[in-house]
């Protein structure tokens, strides 16, 4: 992906599983970037969910789940999370892929 190509992402509903806690379902604006730097793919974004900041949590969008944690929260109640590996959502740039 050349540095002008916008990052390969998902905008919809999600399904956020934080251990110990009942699931929620949240609004979530996700994109996606191969890291050259840590050989793997990067995603993150935000959901309209307030979390601590560190809390680990199980994301889950109609194509997918995957592992992700809290960094920080934003003042209209958002929290911004990251995730490594195969995003919860369709990336072109993994099609055809075995493993990340």
């Amino acid at each position: 992906m050349s540095e002008h190509e916008e990052p390969e992402g998902y905008e919809g509903e999600a399904t956020v599983v934080v251990e110990g806690e009942p699931s929620r379902t949240a609004r979530a604006v996700l994109g996606a970037r191969f890291d050259p730097l840590a050989g793997s793919v990067v995603w993150s974004g935000r959901i309209a969910l307030a979390l601590p900041a560190r809390t680990r949590l199980e994301l889950t969008t109609p194509h997918g789940s995957g592992p992700a944690e809290a960094t920080e929260s934003d003042p209209w109640g958002n929290t911004r999370v990251t995730g490594v590996g195969r995003p919860p959502f369709p990336v072109e740039l993994l099609d055809g892929a075995a493993e990340v």
